[in-house]
């Protein structure tokens, strides 16, 4: 299934996406094959189920999938359908407004130089690799289609990636069985101050065997609007293979990031298993994977998103493609 987060006016609700391009009310349309099927309190057994929030979706676990499963065959079969009370079921993807389809995670975690080119490059600590991470605050995120408002803080660039949505809790999870505890992927972009990182957040500890200079994500991975992501949630039983997806990033038009999930050193289950030894899961956490590099002739650590304008394409071949414009604030 691609599932989405959205609204059509103040209140955010939970999308399934049709086969004729058009987004179901997930709630509204188990309230009404419920109801279909007798129900006498429909909607209220609707909102245990299916609840209009993605994160109560989730935390619905597989019976809140199987249920939105048989209301999407039902709405196949009654294109007409709407809710108990009237409420409309369909919309056009043009009539909507798509947010992220985890709009309040309680974690973000990016794992950083995950790519392979650069990893195997990279200097590292002695002893067995090990993922590198830093966590990105939840009012980083903003929808699919929102502009991404940068400050004049220099060159602000794109990081494309695909993100991992937890679909349980836990702790100290086995590696063998961490793919039980995704719900699904979605695309994102990991916005990065590079300019703001080199010349502001970082300071050099002075210690007795030597400097060393240190840097924290704190500031330059995580104003607002620095994690854009969507359009769909999608389950994994929709994805040939995750291990093998090409991504890509455009600025107007021109291409400036391409590499494929194949790249990635750490894969998604070791890296929850290594979150896990740290850090509790909760439902709609979110792992971003790593971002890939530039094609020839293109500075990875120059794309500067506000000289440019416009607008960034960030694409995940099966996920989708967000376009954010781009914002310049003072």
């Amino acid at each position: 299934m691609k599932l989405c987060s959205f609204k059509t006016g103040k209140a955010g609700r939970v999308g399934v996406l049709m086969k004729n391009g058009k987004v179901a009310d997930a709630n509204t349309g188990y309230a009404a094959l419920l109801k279909s099927q007798g129900h006498p309190k429909a909607q209220q057994m609707a909102d245990v189920v299916t609840p209009p929030c993605m994160i109560g979706l989730i935390e619905s676990g597989p019976y809140g999938l199987q249920a939105v499963k048989e209301t999407m065959a039902f709405m196949e079969a009654s294109p007409g359908a709407r809710g108990p009370e009237g409420a409309p079921i369909f919309y056009g993807q043009d009539e909507i407004t798509f947010e992220a389809p985890v709009p309040n995670p309680s974690k973000i975690f990016s794992i950083a130089i995950n790519n392979r080119q650069k990893f195997d490059i990279a200097g590292k600590p002695q002893g067995e690799p090990h993922p590198l991470y830093f966590i990105k605050v939840p009012t980083c995120v903003t929808g699919p289609y929102d502009p991404i408002e940068i400050p004049n803080i220099g060159i602000v660039g794109s990081e494309a990636e695909v993100a991992a949505i937890i679909g349980k809790g836990g702790k100290y999870i086995p590696e063998s069985e961490a793919g039980g505890f995704i719900f699904g992927y979605t695309v994102h972009n990991d916005v990065t101050a590079h300019e703001l990182r080199d010349t502001r957040e970082w300071i050099v500890s002075k210690r007795p065997e030597g400097d060393v200079r240190l840097t924290y994500a704190g500031r330059y991975k995580c104003f607002d609007t620095f994690a854009p992501m969507g359009p769909w949630l999608v389950t994994p039983d929709e994805i040939p293979d995750i291990n093998n997806c090409r991504i890509e990033a455009r600025l107007n038009g021109k291409l400036v990031q391409v590499g494929s999930t194949a790249d990635m050193y750490f894969k998604m289950p070791y890296l929850i298993h290594y979150l896990s030894e740290a850090h509790t899961f909760k439902p709609g956490d979110i792992i971003s994977w790593g971002t890939v590099v530039s094609p020839p002739g293109v500075n990875f650590q120059k794309i500067d998103l506000r000289g440019s304008g416009g607008v960034l394409e960030t694409e995940v071949e099966n996920l989708g493609c967000i376009k954010n414009p781009i914002k310049a604030i003072p």
